[in-house]
C-alpha cells in the first residue's frame, strides 16, 4: 500500500507533536524568573502596612513603597559588604593590639614588681647582716674579747 500525500501530512503531524512532547517534565529548562513584588495579584497582599514594615526593614522596599532592584544595585551592596569585612579586620587588628599592648604593660609591672622585691630582700638581708655582725661584736665587747674587724671599723 503506498502512502497517500493525506497520510503523509498527518503522519508528518504526529512526528512533529511527539517530538514538541517534553518527557523531562521541565527539569532542564529554566522557569522564567518569577518577583512576587511585581505581582499585581499579591499587591493586595503587599499593601498591608505589616507586610511593608518588614519589606522596608529587610531592605526591599523604599519608604515610599517602590521595590527596590537587588540586581540593579548589586554593585552597591558589594561595595558595603567589603567595607564591613575591611572595619570588622581593623576592630580585630586593634583589638588584638589593644591586647598586646595590655600583656606587655602586665609584663612590665611584674618586672618592676619582682625587681623591687629583690631589691627589697637584698636589702633586708643586708641589713640582717649588718644587725648580726653588731650583736657579734656586742657579745664580744661584753665577754671582753675585742676582734680586729671591730677595731679596724672604728
Amino acid at each position: 500500500m503506498a502512502s497517500t500525500p493525506k497520510s503523509s501530512r498527518s503522519n508528518q503531524y504526529l512526528k512533529e507533536r511527539e517530538d514538541g512532547f517534553d518527557l523531562d517534565f521541565g527539569v532542564r529548562s529554566k522557569l522564567p524568573g518569577y518577583n512576587a513584588l511585581r505581582d499585581q495579584n499579591m499587591r493586595h497582599y503587599f499593601e498591608n502596612s505589616v507586610v511593608q514594615e518588614h519589606l522596608w526593614k529587610s531592605g526591599q522596599i523604599d519608604r515610599t513603597g517602590r521595590v527596590i532592584d537587588l540586581e540593579k544595585n548589586k554593585s552597591k551592596l558589594h561595595i558595603i559588604e567589603r567595607e564591613f569585612k575591611n572595619a570588622e579586620k581593623a576592630e580585630l587588628s586593634r583589638q588584638k593590639d589593644e591586647e598586646e599592648m595590655r600583656q606587655r604593660v602586665q609584663l612590665e609591672r611584674l618586672r618592676r614588681l619582682e625587681n623591687a622585691r629583690k631589691a627589697e630582700k637584698v636589702l633586708r638581708a643586708k641589713e640582717s647582716g649588718r644587725l648580726q655582725n653588731e650583736i657579734v661584736c656586742a657579745s664580744r665587747e661584753a665577754m671582753g674579747i675585742t676582734s680586729q674587724l671591730f677595731r679596724s671599723k672604728n
